[in-house]
């Protein structure tokens, strides 16, 4: 069994190569960085996901795979007035566009080699109000994406689905201002955010033994604070 995680070289996407390095699967971790010291037997290539081209051909030499984990994102600290041109489309290549395109191509390698499964780390700023419109727009793209997906691909064998997890103890989160960080652990039901590996385990969970009817769905990891 083959692996590609997009984003794959820390935080959530490191643990997520970790579990599935220990369920058998061969491993490929696509990232801008690299990983120094990969783990035995995961497989690092420096890739700039905001480039589909340059992305696209590194998947391509890697061949078929049956599971893709659409991992890789970037989040800042800006509202919506505060973003250029080129920072939108920075973000939502990243974030989005490279995600969908790979997804879309990839399901359909899956489909006719009998399936796959394909999950994406979406989040709750999908769902709501996000005070970054530029990332709560490239995480509800990415999940709906995963939904449409579903239905043209689940009849031929591929299973999608996204997690949308609430703040989650990252190195992403130390540019999150103390004040909100404050304000968004109050809002949950016991005062504390999610861990990497809580949703790299459910991510695992969905990419292999999850039911094949869970297709198109959402999984959140809010701990109550945003109920659908």
């Amino acid at each position: 069994m083959k692996a590609i995680i997009t984003g794959g070289n820390r935080g959530i996407g490191l643990e997520i190569s970790k579990r599935l390095l220990g369920r058998g699967f061969e491993v490929h971790v696509l990232s801008r960085s690299g990983i120094d010291s990969p783990p035995d037997g995961v497989i690092s290539w420096t890739a700039d996901l905001s480039d589909y081209e340059q992305t696209l051909q590194i998947v391509d030499k890697i061949g078929h795979v049956d599971v893709l984990i659409n991992n890789a994102g970037i989040m800042n600290t800006k509202t919506a007035g505060d973003y250029c041109y080129d920072e939108i489309l920075h973000i939502l290549n990243v974030n989005l566009v490279t995600s969908v395109r790979l997804s879309v191509h990839l399901a359909e390698k899956m489909a006719n080699n009998g399936g796959g499964r394909i999950v994406s780390t979406g989040s709750i700023a999908g769902e709501i109000g996000h005070p970054d419109i530029w990332y709560g727009i490239s995480k509800a793209g990415i999940m709906n994406t995963m939904r449409s997906l579903a239905r043209t691909f689940g009849p031929r064998g591929v299973v999608t689905s996204s997690v949308a997890p609430g703040p989650v103890e990252t190195e992403m989160m130390k540019r999150i201002p103390q004040d909100r960080k404050d304000r968004l652990k109050a809002a949950t039901i016991t005062q504390q955010f999610c861990s990497s590996e809580e949703v790299a385990e459910t991510v695992c969970w969905l990419a292999t033994d999850a039911p094949a009817t869970i297709n198109g769905e959402v999984i959140d990891l809010n701990n109550g604070a945003n109920y659908r």
